[in-house]
């Protein structure tokens, strides 16, 4: 059984549970706890804090703020990895959390602005039809090997769909807050996919919009240790591919058309990556599968249409095939050539011996 500390009796309604997951988070937990604390005043919120079997410090020293913030943290602490990659510990804290509103945090992470949680819940107190809302994240590497960006661009639209999140998950998981009755319960099919923030997003969309809101508010560390960060280009984007295959059939029907471009266009991204390591076999494997699930369409080759880009990269792959066997047919015509010349010049020798020795 999973130690878990009680909710107090008699507690005022919870506006917002705030759900903190750690693993092997020593070096971080802290921070983002503290910035949790932070929050603006007048707001009803709980910290529910889970860790998934950490072999560091992190335990300790989570247990340690749950003692020192008991009307406000509570934990859940398995005896062992639950697994999943994470999701079968954001289950367990979902089904614990009784606010009105989600706010998602890994331990890694932190929030740099007190209004954060404050903000996000007027903004869904203001409009019913939005299900979650998002905002923009300063992504942090810590080895300084990149300078510190903006998650999301300036041109970030302030509206998405599901028809958007099919292809990419502009949503820094530190940034998001949802109803709860958006994403509560979680569907089996949640389970059983590689990612779960971008399907928990997916989720959202079908029952509500998505908003940006544009303030920069939570920091995104990048680090060795991280899921992600562990990847390879090349690695991120053959899970992002078994995501969107495993999509099929979970997306409505009217939204298949969407997956399926979607798809393409990561197996051209994976044809771009196989090129720049030189695996030009890769790249033109990888290209078919592209046109396999999305033929080519004539009325996409307009400018801005996307359909011009998967054509010249075909022909950058294929052209010096094209050319090799060019030259291939060119040698082997040319052979053929000198093979009946030197025929025709034999058969011109014989014939003048042959007259040679007549007029003698």
């Amino acid at each position: 059984m999973a130690p878990a500390s009680p909710a107090s009796p008699g507690d005022a309604p919870v506006r917002v549970s705030v759900l903190v997951m750690s693993y092997q988070h020593e070096r971080y937990i802290a921070r983002a706890l503290d910035s949790v604390l932070e929050q603006d005043g007048g707001l009803s919120y709980e910290v529910l804090v889970g860790d998934d079997a950490s072999d560091d410090a992190s335990r300790s020293i989570i247990v340690e703020y749950a003692e020192a913030h008991p009307d406000r943290i509570r934990t859940y602490l398995p005896e062992s990895n639950l697994g999943l990659t994470g999701k079968a510990m954001f289950n367990a804290l979902l089904q614990r959390a009784r606010g009105e509103y989600v706010a998602k945090l890994d331990g890694d992470d932190y929030w740099t602005s007190p209004a954060k949680l404050r903000r996000q819940v007027a903004y869904l107190d203001a409009h019913d039809d939005c299900s979650m809302c998002f905002h923009n994240v300063l992504w942090l590497h810590e080895d300084g090997s990149r300078p510190s960006v903006p998650y999301n661009s300036d041109d970030q639209p302030s509206e998405l769909g599901m028809a958007d999140l099919l292809g990419a998950n502009p949503v820094a998981s530190c940034s998001a807050v949802f109803r709860r009755e958006a994403i509560h319960p979680l569907p089996a099919w949640f389970f059983e996919q590689l990612w779960g923030d971008w399907q928990l997003n997916l989720l959202a969309s079908q029952q509500g919009s998505v908003r940006y809101l544009p303030e920069l508010m939570a920091v995104h560390l990048t680090h060795p240790g991280g899921m992600w960060s562990r990847l390879s280009r090349l690695e991120a984007l053959e899970g992002i591919t078994a995501w969107q295959e495993g999509m099929q059939g979970i997306v409505p029907p009217e939204l298949e058309w969407r997956r399926r471009e979607a798809l393409a266009e990561t197996w051209v991204k994976r044809a771009v990556e196989h090129a720049h390591l030189g695996d030009r076999a890769g790249s033109r494997r990888c290209l078919r599968e592209s046109f396999r699930v999305r033929p080519l369409d004539a009325r996409r080759l307009r400018r801005g249409a996307g359909e011009r880009r998967r054509i010249l990269l075909w022909m950058s792959l294929n052209i010096a095939g094209l050319e090799r066997a060019r030259k291939l047919r060119f040698a082997k015509r040319s052979s053929a050539s000198r093979a009946a010349s030197a025929v025709t010049g034999g058969e011109a020798v014989r014939r003048a011996g042959r007259d040679e020795r007549g007029a003698g």
